[in-house]
């Protein structure tokens, strides 16, 4: 196992930010950066943090990110990654439905609480308007991919399953959502014909 130089990493300073305006953690002079309030920053982002998702990196960092997504989200899909996912909720109570050994469940998050969702798990955060919740996730490997998966609400059929590498969840998640509500092709059920619809974001 390599270690680290301190002289080197002062010599070469990380980017207080990465290519997509992210700060890294570091303050770009070879340092560490300071805290952040996270009322005070979400007062400040919080008009950037849109549905469906409403998610924005607080730090994007090269072995793991962390999001605050901020309610209300408009979801209809399933997320699933080989990698694990840490929750925290800072404001509100929400759920997370899964799909699991147990069938599809809904598991109560309440302000103040965290949770765990293991790799491989199909889930989907519930958001309600003014909740505030913290996500951390693993950096993924170039070669790693993870799966946006909508099933038929009438008949629980598999309707879609976009499989794809994501450098940026902010945005993409955004973008692969809006093509597959976009084309009847893709989101009409196979099995019953039912259209899976783009839902208005959660008001509860």
């Amino acid at each position: 196992m390599s270690t680290i130089n301190p002289t080197v990493v002062v010599a070469n300073p990380v980017p207080a930010t990465d290519s997509l305006g992210d700060p890294t953690g570091w303050d770009g002079a070879g340092g560490v950066a300071g805290a952040i309030n996270i009322g005070s920053w979400v007062k400040d982002n919080k008009h950037l943090m849109v549905p469906p998702v409403s998610n924005k990196y607080l730090f994007s960092g090269q072995d793991f990110f962390v999001m605050i997504i901020a309610g209300p989200n408009a979801r209809n899909d399933f997320h699933m990654t080989n990698s694990e996912e840490f929750f925290m909720q800072i404001k509100g109570d929400v759920s997370v439905r899964v799909r699991d050994a147990h069938g599809i469940r809904d598991i109560p998050l309440r302000e103040g609480e965290s949770m765990f969702v293991p790799g491989g798990i199909p889930h989907r955060p519930q958001r309600g308007p003014d909740t505030i919740g913290l996500v951390v996730e693993r950096r993924r490997l170039p070669s790693e991919t993870e799966h946006m998966i909508f099933y038929c609400e009438k008949c629980d059929a598999l309707v879609y399953d976009k499989e794809f590498t994501c450098s940026d969840i902010v945005k993409q998640f955004r973008r692969e959502m809006e093509a597959f509500w976009a084309d009847p092709k893709l989101c009409t059920c196979p099995s019953c014909g039912t259209r899976v619809p783009k839902p208005a974001p959660r008001t509860a």
